[in-house]
């Protein structure tokens, strides 16, 4: 114990004699005492409550979507373009959590084709099939975004888009252009900012099977309604009004 860390170079006989036990007597000697047997028990207690604390932040700060919308290119899509195209979004959803407000995440899976794919790093180029795959089998985007080669490898796929109007395409089918609305004709987004950046896109609703149906029939629901409105132009949440409106009231003030 104590005892032995002080007398640590000292003999046997000096150990055992009479007298020799140490005796604490400062706060100094006693929380070095303490440190040396406990240390790593402190530091795995600091560990695990910095660990619930994260945990605990995460869950307060975090923001859940009411919308999942994707990209999938075959070029790269930088974090500000996804910001521009999830605030233009917006405009065309409702509050579909009951959260007080609209959110749009945008997933970006960016898988390279042709030439372009073989100067890519293997991993990257796996990880953006990954993720694609998954977000197909999870159901999470029901809007995609993508151009001309990134359709043409994995849209013409059976049981990956629907037709815009929602139904299944039947096995075999050829009818591509019933399966895509170029940028153009999105009374939302043809005329905007982002749009033009996207001029070369196309619009296009995944296949819901039963069991995602099944599973959250609202959410479907709330992102086929958002799809019309976006292809009509109908605006439902008009944000940049609010925050026109909030900074008049302000000025006022």
């Amino acid at each position: 114990m104590a005892r032995e860390r002080y007398l640590l170079h000292a003999g046997e006989e000096e150990i055992n004699r009479p007298g020799a036990e140490i005796t604490l007597k400062t706060k100094k000697d006693k929380w070095n005492n303490f440190w040396f047997y406990h240390r790593v028990h402190v530091a795995l207690v600091v560990v695990a409550v910095l660990f619930v604390a994260y945990l605990i932040y995460d869950m307060v700060t975090k923001v859940n979507p009411d919308y999942n919308v994707a990209i999938l290119s075959s070029q790269y899509v930088s974090t500000d373009l996804t910001d521009m195209l999830s605030d233009e979004l917006e405009k065309y959803g409702e509050d579909l959590n009951g959260d007080g407000q609209v959110v749009v995440q945008v997933n970006v899976f960016e898988i390279l084709q042709g030439d372009a794919a073989d100067s890519v790093d293997v991993n990257m180029q796996m990880a953006g099939v990954v993720k694609f795959q998954a977000d197909l089998q999870m159901g999470e985007s029901y809007l995609y975004l993508t151009d001309d080669v990134s359709f043409i490898a994995y849209g013409r796929e059976e049981g990956v888009f629907a037709y815009l109007d929602g139904t299944p395409v039947p096995e075999g089918a050829t009818d591509y252009e019933n399966m895509r609305l170029p940028m153009s004709e999105c009374k939302g987004l043809a005329d905007t900012e982002i749009g033009q950046i996207f001029q070369d896109f196309s619009l296009s609703v995944r296949e819901v099977r039963d069991d995602l149906l099944e599973d959250n029939p609202d959410y479907y629901l709330g992102a086929r309604e958002m799809y019309e409105n976006l292809v009509a132009g109908n605006v439902v949440n008009d944000t940049s009004s609010v925050e026109s409106g909030a900074e008049s009231a302000a000025a006022s003030e």
